[in-house]
Order: C-alpha cells, then structure tokens, then sequence
C-alpha cells in the first residue's frame, strides 16, 4: 500500500465520502492491513467535537469543586489534555446523568462546544489533533480512514461563527503541519460545480433534509441576516463549495481528485483502490440470519430481512458485507456481528443507543422468548 497512516476523504456533502471510507476500510482489512475507520459521527470522536464538553483545566476543577458528587465519576471518564478536558456529553447522558445529578449534567452542557468561540475552538482543536497524532504514531502499523474531519467539520465550525476563509485557512495549514508524522493522503470526492452537489443532495435526500439542517443550524451567525428555510442553507453550501475547492488546491500532501458525477462508483473504487496501490478483493459469500432480536435491557429491538434491516429507532437500513459473519450499517460506522442466535454491536457507536459497541441482541423465537 501507499506509504500512509492517515487516509483523508472529503468532499461536500452527499459526494459519497461515508460510502467510499467504508468500502476502503474494508478492501484494507481483506488486504490484510490493520484499518480503522474513523466516522465523522462516532463518538467519542478523536478529532472532532459532536456532542463533547470542552473546558479549562480551571473550569473543570470549579465544576467538581461544585458538584462533589459528580467528581469522582467526571474525573474518571474525562479526557485531560495540556490544557483542556474533554468529556463526551453522550455518555454522560446515557450512564451517568441519574448518578451525577441533573444540576450538575445541566452545567455540562453550559460547555457544549459548539459554543466555543472560534479563538478557544482552534486551541482546543489543534490539542486534540496533537494528542491523537501522538497516540497513533505508538500504534506503527495501524493506518486511519477518516472522513469529513479536515475539512467538512472544519468549514461548517468557521462558516456557521462566520469566520474568514483566511483564518480557516490558518488553521487548516496548522492541522495539516501536525498530521505530517503520519504522512497523510487526501481523496477528495467532488461533481462539476457546488450547484450539481446541490441539486443531487436535494434529490438524494430530500428538500425536507435541506429544511431539517436550516433548523438545526438556524441560530448561528450566518443565518443571522438570511431568510428562513432550505435556500438559506444552499446559500451556505454555494460558500463551502468555494471554501473546499480553495483548501484541497492549497493543501500539500499525496492527494486524488475524483470527479463522481457520472455515479460510476465501481471505476471509482478502482480508481482509489491503484491511487492508494490496493487490490481489490470480492465480498465473500454470505448473508445475515433474517428474524425479530432484542436487546431486552433496552427494549431494543432489530429486525433483519434479507440484506436490510430496521432499526430500533424504525428507519430500513441496508447492510454492506464486512466479512463472513460481520456487515456494516448504511451510513453509519456501526457493525453487527452475528454469532449463533444474537447480534453483537461492533465498530463505532453514534448517537443513537443501540449502536452501544458491545451491546446483545437475541434472536426472537416466533413462539415466544428468546433462542
């Protein structure tokens, strides 16, 4: 393979950066490298801030000298860097919230750091991407598939507090000096212009997922002088369309162009797979065990058919083959292991609980009870 630890795709959205970070992922692991796949929406993420705390040493210490019965349970899951401490709020929510009072959750959140300024936010940031460059240069023959971390989480962060593309591009020169020792590659995914990534973003996913992102987002300050609704936020992605082709031609590492309007997607793949000097080796034979599982600690329930299943929130999802008896959620970084009558959750968890790594689920018996 390409002499590289730290493999980056981007793109804008819907250019098929999650779908090819999976598919690379796993022809490395039929390649016989040791790959991780690093999903913009795992969490804890190693890189990027959904759903994390972020405070001072200083305010972390106030926090516990506030609320003594949360320390012991804060300290123990907290991530201490040089001078900022991270804690993943998803967990919290999920296990400890009960145990470390509500007072005290909801001063947490007081922490978000989607509220950092963009001055505290590049500080925090650049630890965090020192931190996990240390960490993976002691793992030597382990190689990262990450995506929409340098750019995408990035263009949104600076865009949303309207921050000049100059001071993104500071900081994006600053990132791309720490990940260096990993001698990073970048597959940038793109169509002819930011309008045909548009127009195929709201066919693909509707106008509805355009109104869903306006809201999301409505309250930051880009949107502060902009009418309300979908146009609002093509507006945004006509600026990030801007942003992301000026970043890829400044950035200077190994790197691939691929132009996907033509949804070949097989010649794509190949034409990542000989960029990265990969082999491209064919799914083995195999299919999931179709039926009704539960995870009866949660109430969570999966129901497998054919290829697809649905999930406990009660979206189809399909599943893309791993290996033998492993199969990836679409979209998602989660993996549902089959072993006998139950399904194990591997891979990465998101925000959704059942995608908990680790978590059973047993195979329904149609006449009642579990196999």
């Amino acid at each position: 393979m390409i002499d590289s630890r730290f493999i980056l795709l981007e793109g804008m959205p819907s250019t098929g950066k999650t779908t090819m970070a999976r598919f690379l992922r796993t022809q490395m692991e039929r390649n016989r490298i040791d790959a991780t796949w690093i999903h913009e929406i795992a969490q804890p993420h190693p890189l990027l801030f959904f759903d994390e705390a972020s405070l001072t040493l200083d305010e972390f210490r106030r926090l516990i000298t506030a609320y003594p019965q949360a320390a012991e349970i804060l300290s123990r899951i907290a991530t201490v860097r040089r001078s900022a401490v991270g804690i993943c709020l998803t967990e919290v929510e999920w296990n400890y919230r009960d145990a470390i009072g509500e007072d005290a959750y909801q001063a947490l959140l007081g922490h978000d750091s989607l509220y950092l300024p963009l001055d505290r936010y590049t500080a925090v940031a650049l630890e965090k991407w020192e931190c996990f460059v240390s960490e993976a240069l002691q793992k030597r023959d382990e190689v990262f598939v990450v995506d929409s971390a340098i750019f995408q989480f990035q263009i949104f962060t600076f865009l949303l507090k309207r921050g000049a593309y100059e001071e993104l591009q500071h900081f994006i020169d600053q990132l791309a000096e720490i990940i260096k020792l990993l001698d990073p590659c970048l597959v940038f995914l793109h169509r002819e212009d930011a309008e045909a990534s548009i127009a195929y973003l709201e066919n693909d996913r509707g106008t509805e997922y355009l109104e869903y992102i306006w809201t999301r987002d409505k309250d930051y300050p880009y949107y502060a002088d902009l009418p309300p609704g979908a146009e609002s936020f093509k507006r945004f992605l006509r600026e990030y369309g801007c942003f992301v082709d000026r970043l890829y031609q400044r950035f200077t590492a190994q790197k691939l162009s691929l132009n996907v309007s033509d949804g070949q997607w097989i010649r794509h793949e190949d034409e990542m797979l000989a960029f990265l000097e990969l082999e491209r080796i064919p799914d083995p034979e195999a299919s999931p065990r179709d039926g009704m599982y539960i995870n009866e600690e949660h109430g969570f329930v999966i129901e497998v058919n054919g290829i697809s299943i649905v999930d406990p929130n009660g979206n189809t999802r399909p599943l893309h083959l791993k290996s033998e008896n492993e199969f990836y959620v679409d979209w998602i970084p989660t993996i549902l292991r089959f072993e006998e009558n139950k399904i194990i959750i591997a891979g990465s968890q998101t925000g959704s609980r059942w995608t908990t790594t680790g978590l059973v689920f047993r195979r329904i018996n149609p006449r009642g009870g579990c196999i």
